[in-house]
């Protein structure tokens, strides 16, 4: 075997300078350590295991559903806020109306079906208060307009230039302000009342999300106030006029009324689960009865209020 001479001063690139603590690790089975106190590190990880950290040790899973595979009343993968202070703070209410911009256009949307179901843990949930005072403000300023509108097309028509008012204005905006808000509230009130009281119901839905589900529905009432414009074409046929008027009237009064009653059977149903089939239809057919006439009777006193007299 035969040596050769390596000039020293010539740098090796694969030389390792032995002051470094560099630790080689080509394979799982193998280590090699660039110094001597790194041989201790490796006598000491000899027969332990690498330790592969969990990454899912911190997170916690919430499927909404309870220990006895029922759905839980909170609302799911929702954070439950808490608001302090009593009835006679401000900070109270804010429950009521603690909901973001793409919330409310959400629950906008879901409303414009009259089809549309609840699921069962948001009966349980707060109704929002927000949505109650702008949609009905909103319904009430849009047939204002509507019909003011109709009635200055039907003057340009008639060629009418007395400057005297048909209408009072101001008595037909106070009077839809008292019909419509007094709706969405009185309504829900008794029947709240009524469930609470004398029905006795264990699972009883907040009095306001009975008001949220009838103010939303109002929604509905949009396109029969905008298809009333239509009314100012027809000044001169007064029969098609009232054809009209009655159109816009039965068109707003059978969806909002649809959307209400869905989610009302909905409710129904889940409330009145462990009697018989034929007393818990006694309770939703007499129940509904009664919510259909005020609904009606609702839907008439709009047709007064904006169209005239019945």
């Amino acid at each position: 075997m035969s040596y050769h001479n390596v000039d020293s001063s010539t740098s090796d690139p694969f030389d390792i300078d032995r002051d470094d603590d560099i630790m080689i690790q080509p394979d799982n089975e193998g280590q090699t350590y660039s110094s001597n106190e790194t041989d201790q590190r490796q006598q000491q990880t000899i027969g332990q295991q690498a330790y592969i950290p969990d990454l899912m040790q911190d997170v916690t899973i919430d499927s909404g559903i309870g220990a006895s595979g029922t759905i839980d009343s909170g609302s799911q993968n929702k954070v439950k806020k808490t608001y302090s202070g009593g009835p006679f703070s401000v900070n109270y209410y804010r429950r009521y109306f603690d909901l973001d911009t793409p919330e409310f256009f959400r629950n906008c949307w879901k409303s414009l079906n009259p089809f549309s179901r609840l699921e069962n843990y948001e009966f349980q949930e707060v109704g929002d208060l927000y949505g109650t005072v702008w949609i009905t403000a909103t319904l009430i300023f849009l047939l204002f307009f509507c019909n003011s509108f109709a009635d200055l097309i039907t003057d340009w028509i008639q060629h009418d230039d007395e400057d005297k008012l048909h209408i009072n204005y101001f008595g037909m905006l106070l009077s839809s302000i008292n019909i419509l808000y007094g709706y969405v509230i009185i309504v829900p009130l008794v029947l709240w009342v009524v469930l609470k009281f004398y029905m006795r119901v264990i699972n009883l839905i907040p009095l306001t999300k009975l008001i949220s589900i009838y103010a939303y529905a109002n929604l509905l009432w949009i396109p029969a106030a905008f298809l009333s414009i239509f009314r100012g074409l027809l000044a001169n046929h007064r029969r098609l006029d009232n054809i009209l008027k009655w159109i816009c009237i039965a068109l707003g009064g059978i969806l909002s009324g649809t959307s209400v009653f869905v989610k009302l059977v909905q409710y129904f149903n889940i409330i009145y689960a462990n009697e018989s089939p034929e007393e818990r239809k006694r309770h939703i057919v007499v129940t509904m009865t009664l919510l259909a006439l005020a609904h009606a009777g609702f839907s008439i006193a709009v047709k007064a209020c904006f169209f005239g007299s019945v």
